[in-house]
């Protein structure tokens, strides 16, 4: 009698037991109602530049560029034997694990490399290996990149000559008289300041209706825009502006006779060994051209690809992709940065922000809402974050920091 007591007793346990296994709730991503959670949230791409909370996860995680421009002249084809970074296991620890940033902080996805390795990948909201991140502004760092590339095949762009000199189309526009270092420096003598309230009428989202609108709603040819802007002194005021990043794509694009994207593709993208289709939007009005100050979209490995040739002096599969003495200057040929345009940066390269202004700082690609894109040469690391908000500015920060100044074999 007691052995058939017990034996109810523990098919009772183990019915309980699997009962509570099938009703425990999944964690609740960080800030999830705010921003949705994974593919079956509302999607939109392209401009505003800044979407609205509940379009964000949708628009940033690529679903909205595959939707509505997959017919379209915007992508970026891969390598033909592409390959992703070779990963080292690493054991982070109670106190340092990076997976713990995106238990707390509504954070897509996150990499981190050193020594040629990957370290550390991670995806949450839904998105995978396969989603294809918005770069925000990232892609003003990329489309330096592209103009070394362009300087490493031996095209000759003098830094200390006139926009103009290059462009002929920008004589009439006031960033025509500003030198393409000027211009690389965010100092390209338009009156601009930065301001993104989250809708059309600040600076960004004006930009971004010009660039990206249909003309019926705002969207102008960029060569005639241009003329129309208010001129300052080249190479007096720092503002961080994309009119000079547009007009680099547009030098790119008038020294190769093709838009940005496609060199990038042929120069960068495909010598690195992409793995995927990336792409990169175009003005709605100026389609031979390539936005050079957003709308950049690849996958996670293919930003780490990217970000390790550079930490690796621009060598990439055997092969010279971007000279060392270009990178060198994106980094140390620098202006100074107000605490009014950046509180954590207090320098800017060509297109990349820069932390300090000592010999081997760090350097950084900044998009909006949280994207991050940092590289160091010294240590030969980077950190790679795609987010829905700048909520882990701080903790990310402070992480890498430690990261990337602790060698592999002590992570």
């Amino acid at each position: 009698m007691n052995m058939n007591i017990n034996n109810c007793i523990r098919a009772a346990a183990f019915a309980l037991a699997s009962t509570l296994t099938l009703v425990t709730p999944v964690a609740a991503e960080p800030k999830e109602k705010i921003y949705g959670k994974d593919q079956t949230s509302p999607f939109e791409a392209g401009w505003p530049l800044r979407t609205n909370p509940p379009n964000r996860l949708g628009a940033f995680d690529g679903r909205g560029l595959h939707a509505l421009y997959s017919k379209r002249p915007v992508w970026i084809e891969p390598a033909a034997n592409g390959a992703p970074l070779p990963s080292a296991e690493v054991s982070f620890g109670f106190l340092r694990d990076p997976a713990d940033l995106m238990k707390r902080h509504p954070i897509m996805a996150m990499a981190l490399g050193k020594d040629g390795k990957l370290v550390f990948e991670r995806y949450q909201f839904g998105t995978s290996k396969s989603s294809t991140f918005d770069s925000q502004s990232i892609a003003k760092t990329i489309t330096a990149l592209t103009l070394g590339a362009l300087i490493q095949k031996g095209t000759a762009v003098d830094l200390d000559t006139k926009m103009l000199g290059h462009v002929p189309k920008l004589e009439k526009s006031p960033i025509g008289l500003a030198t393409v270092r000027q211009t690389l420096q965010m100092q390209c003598g338009h009156q601009f300041k930065w301001i993104d309230d989250g809708t059309s009428a600040g600076s960004a989202g004006q930009y971004a209706g010009v660039r990206f609108a249909a003309a019926a709603r705002g969207g102008r040819n960029l060569y005639e825009y241009f003329q129309t802007l208010a001129p300052n002194t080249p190479g007096q005021t720092f503002a961080y502006d994309p009119h000079c990043s547009d007009s680099i794509s547009m030098l790119v694009s008038e020294k190769t006779g093709m838009p940005l994207r496609k060199f990038f593709e042929e120069t960068i993208w495909k010598k690195i060994g992409a793995t995927s289709r990336a792409a990169w939007l175009s003005p709605s009005q100026n389609p031979e051209l390539t936005s050079g100050a957003s709308a950049f979209y690849a996958t996670l490995p293919d930003y780490a690809l990217l970000a390790n040739m550079v930490v690796q002096g621009g060598g990439a599969r055997g092969e010279s992709v971007i000279a060392p003495e270009w990178l060198e200057k994106m980094r140390t040929d620098t202006v100074p940065v107000g605490k009014d345009e950046n509180q954590n940066f207090a320098r800017y390269g060509y297109q990349a922000w820069v932390r300090t202004d000592k010999a081997d700082s760090w350097f950084a690609g900044l998009g909006n809402n949280g994207q991050r894109f940092y590289m160091d040469p010294k240590n030969k690391s980077f950190m790679i974050i795609f987010a829905l908000d700048f909520d882990h500015i701080k903790e990310s920060d402070i992480f890498w920091e430690w990261f990337r100044k602790t060698p592999m074999e002590k992570l």
